[in-house]
């Protein structure tokens, strides 16, 4: 009699361990795939902070603002991967400030 109740007690530290072990590892995969999104967002948010900063500059420096994205590409020094962000920039005149959206291009 005693024989079996060891045996189910180790059956039961056994799938104990096995869930316990589940759980964490389910844990971890969800955190990082959380602190991945976490990461692009920041991401997003420094390309738009590049582009507004380099607006800023230039209407600082030149009365205006820029009445393009290029052109504060090429001048100001806003660099960014063309190829994962896509950078909409609306711009209505050199005296009001353009609209800069940022996306992240799939």
């Amino acid at each position: 009699m005693e024989e079996k109740s060891v045996y189910r007690l180790r059956i039961f530290i056994a799938i104990s361990s096995v869930l316990v072990f589940g759980a964490l590892l389910l844990w971890l995969l969800l955190g990082l795939s959380r602190a991945d999104s976490i990461s692009a967002e920041q991401r997003l948010k420094a390309v738009k902070q590049s582009v507004t900063n380099g607006i800023v500059l230039c209407y600082s420096i030149e009365g205006c603002y820029p009445d393009s994205l290029e052109y504060i590409k090429d001048n100001y020094g806003v660099d960014y991967d063309d190829a994962k962000y896509l950078v909409h920039y609306r711009y209505v005149s050199g005296d009001i400030p353009p609209t800069v959206m940022v996306y992240e291009n799939y």
